[in-house]
């Protein structure tokens, strides 16, 4: 099918380009700063369900006997303390998001205080529960995926080793495990440890596969944005040389279709540049790009395959469709209006070679043939459409 480029793809592409690229559509692409800020907000909602949960169960008498009061009350304190910490955090990265000073130091303290609060609470409630271990799990990767790999490690090698040593020094039986819980029996046999587990993983799991979503649909979407801009030449918004290769190839592994390819060059080009500047030049490409795309069918496909030079292939197109497509389109290059800075008419014309797909032809043999009779047309005196024909003898063409 036809690429459906409007005339002025180029400044519609930039404008999404701009849209998608600039830091405040794709999260991965924001400021530092603005990406710590993010970070301190989650951080805060995370602080906010401990002490919601704190609060639940200092209100609630028949739990007692199986939390540490004590502890949990200076946990409160500190969770507190914590959220009060984060909200001054985000102000800062706020007031300092410009600050290229800010920048540079700024998310090292933002990512090393929420580190030490999760291995501070993960501690408590014992380094391989299952809301430590998805924890830290989901907010590590989410942390790769925002900021650079040196700001996490600066972080999380500390972190690593801290949990790591908790953990040893409990099995050893140097320090409580979990010690914010008496448990008179297994963890997984106490419904309100279950409980517990249960409302500190949900939130933060669900919060790190939203974001995981979005940070993937808007990659996929960038990807789809550059494959495309990889695809079109960028002046003329017309298939690049390497797309209009893959046309061909695609065309080969299907040998029953017949297309043709015609072969478009620019007469006298070089003297536009010369006379009337490439700024004309380069219109002059944009202006007769538009012209072919606005001829052929929704079928076919334009490119440009070289500096002045474009193509066209015709799918299921006999010669004589081809030579009807190719006269409308000289024509139609012939009446361009087009004035330079002076105000002068610039006159331009184009001449065409045509070949014909068959069975035995590849698309490369094709192109040389459709060469040969563009060659032909401007031997001829230019501004026409020359076709080759197998039956003719190569020095004569149609």
């Amino acid at each position: 099918m036809k690429p459906t480029f409007s005339p002025n793809l180029s400044s519609s592409l930039q404008e999404k380009i701009a849209k998608y690229l600039i830091e405040d559509e794709v999260v991965m692409n924001w400021s530092v700063l603005n990406k710590c800020i993010l970070m301190l907000v989650l951080a805060s909602l995370v602080h906010v369900i401990w002490i919601v949960w704190k609060v639940f169960v200092l209100l609630s008498p028949e739990l007692g006997h199986w939390i540490n009061l004590p502890l949990l009350r200076f946990q409160l304190g500190l969770n507190i303390f914590s959220l009060i910490v984060f909200i001054g955090l985000i102000y800062l990265c706020s007031v300092w998001r410009k600050n290229v000073r800010a920048q540079q130091w700024l998310p090292y303290l933002c990512v090393a205080i929420f580190v030490i609060s999760l291995c501070r609470d993960g501690y408590v409630i014992g380094v391989l529960s299952p809301a430590t271990m998805i924890s830290y799990i989901s907010l590590v990767t989410v942390g790769l995926v925002l900021f650079k790999r040196k700001i996490v490690y600066y972080a999380l090698i500390p972190a690593t080793l801290y949990l790591a040593l908790c953990g040893y020094l409990s099995l050893q039986g140097h320090l409580p495990y979990a010690p914010i819980f008496y448990l008179d029996s297994l963890p997984y046999q106490n419904m309100f440890w279950v409980v517990t587990m249960m409302y500190f993983i949900v939130p933060i799991l669900i919060t790190c596969l939203i974001l995981f979503e979005i940070l993937l649909s808007q990659w996929r979407h960038r990807e789809k944005l550059i494959q495309h801009l990889s695809q079109i030449d960028p002046l003329t918004n017309a298939l690049n040389r390497r797309s209009i290769s893959a046309c061909l190839e695609k065309l080969e592994r299907k040998p029953i279709t017949s297309y043709a390819l015609v072969l478009i060059d620019l007469d006298h080009f070089k003297r536009i540049n010369d006379q009337y500047g490439h700024d004309k030049g380069d219109e002059t490409l944009i202006k007769v790009s538009e012209i072919l795309s606005q001829i052929i069918r929704d079928s076919d496909v334009v490119g440009r395959f070289g500096g002045e030079e474009f193509i066209l292939i015709l799918n299921n197109s006999s010669l004589e469709k081809a030579q009807i497509i190719a006269e409308r389109c000289r024509q139609a290059i012939q009446q361009l209006q087009l004035i330079s800075d002076a105000g002068e008419k610039i006159q331009v014309t184009a001449s065409f070679g045509i070949a014909l797909s068959n069975t035995r032809l590849r698309p490369q043999q094709l192109l040389s043939q459709a060469d040969k009779a563009l060659y032909e047309a401007k031997a001829c005196g230019r501004n026409q459409v020359k076709c080759y024909q197998d039956f003719f003898n190569e020095a004569k063409l149609c």
